[in-house]
């Protein structure tokens, strides 16, 4: 702003007019700079339609230190982070799938040599399990750390089709709880999906897809140069994920050496939606991306029979995940007040990853099995970890 000084006869007045400086030369980040240049007018010496708004106007009067607060929580970066965040969560579904596949083998129920034991019944029989998952991690920002927790039950059943197969079906339900500096945002979630094992000797082939439909719910807390807002929005999205894992059981007895690899696909989609609130509200355009990923890996589990007819087995799982295509996760979106349309960069998804499982299983009787593990997947831009308890029962 420019001061300009005017007289009469009895009265000194003073009063500030925009200058020529961009407001995008105060930006410390890329994000900052996109919302500053929606800001301006589309062609010079145009008036933008921004220029009313009130969040603009405490932003045009504030200091160059405070703008920069100013542009970075107008810009709401957390935004754009709504889809790995949301990825993250629906993560452990697949996951339950391939640990429930996992405590089967076929084989070694037929006396092979190879194949990791099932610590309750035997092939012949059909199961229900139910698994309890509590999970959550940070997406790494400069500016603001989105930090994410999710607690959900997964319920599931399988079935032996003939002498190699086998089918699964599972539904399941988690809410997800999401915290940054400017953002409180809730998801629930509900999940179904369906899976088939097929195992021939040493070989196992495992397949699963799920899809997860999402309702999500964000509050964004605004306050710079006197300004104050406090938008919310909800929005609903969807997740699609679908894998197949190869492995070779090279262990002798009651021991379990198996390599595998694996292929995954993932889909996010979420719908546009306009945030409620005043002249910091934005309207949230609609979003989809989609992945390649490929896993291969190393599992470890020695089955033991204690004393009391009980069997314990611990399990160590270690993988190396590489995600294909494009990394990162753009939202587009504007000032419901005015000002045009700009693009948001959120933290990028991880290339490359380490997946780590280790847990132990306890066969308490012939048709009854109780499991705990601890997950974790670091990357660069990312870090998850997990907790799943799981009871199994035979029929």
């Amino acid at each position: 702003m420019t001061p300009v000084v005017t007289y009469d006869a009895t009265k000194a007045m003073l009063s500030y007019t925009r200058n020529e400086v961009p407001v995008a030369s105060v930006a410390t980040s890329e994000n900052a700079r996109r919302i500053a240049d929606s800001l301006e007018p589309a062609k010079p010496g145009a008036v933008s339609q921004a220029s009313s708004s009130a969040a603009v106007s405490a932003l045009l009067r504030s200091t160059k230190q405070g703008a920069q607060l100013a542009l970075e929580q107008l810009a709401a970066g957390s935004n754009a982070n709504l889809a790995k965040t949301t990825l993250s969560a629906a993560g452990p579904v697949s996951d339950s799938l391939l640990a429930a596949m996992r405590q089967l083998d076929s084989a070694a129920q037929s006396g092979s040599r190879h194949g990791p034991r099932i610590a309750a019944g035997g092939g012949e029989q059909s199961r229900v399990w139910l698994q309890a998952l509590g999970h959550g991690g940070k997406l790494d920002r400069d500016f603001d750390t989105l930090h994410h927790s999710t607690q959900g039950l997964v319920l599931g059943a399988d079935w032996r089709l003939d002498e190699e197969w086998r089918l699964g079906l599972i539904g399941g339900k988690s809410q997800t709880r999401m915290d940054a500096k400017q953002l409180d945002g809730d998801l629930d979630s509900w999940h179904v999906g369906a899976y088939a094992l097929r195992q021939n000797g040493p070989m196992s082939l495992r397949l699963g897809a799920t899809y997860s439909s999402h309702d999500g719910s964000s509050k964004r807390t605004i306050a710079f140069n006197g300004f104050r807002d406090s938008p919310k929005g909800r929005y609903d999205a969807s997740t699609q994920q679908a894998f197949a894992e190869v492995g070779y059981n090279l262990g002798r007895a009651n021991h379990t050496i198996e390599p595998f690899a694996s292929l995954g696909y993932q889909r996010y989609q979420r719908d546009g939606f306009t945030e409620k609130g005043g002249a910091a509200a934005l309207k949230v355009y609609e979003q989809a991306q989609s992945n390649l990923n490929s896993t291969f890996g190393l599992r470890l589990a020695q089955v033991n029979t204690l004393d009391n007819g009980m069997r314990l087995t611990p399990r160590l799982s270690a993988g190396w995940k590489h995600t294909y295509g494009k990394l990162d996760s753009v939202t587009r979106q504007k000032l419901v007040a005015g000002g045009r349309a700009y693009d948001l960069d959120g933290a990028l998804l991880d290339r490359n990853s380490l997946k780590l499982d280790a847990g132990l299983d306890l066969g308490v009787s012939k048709d009854h099995t109780l499991g705990v593990g601890l997950t974790g997947e670091l990357g660069t831009d990312s870090r998850n970890h997990g907790l799943m308890g799981q009871w199994r029962m035979v029929f």
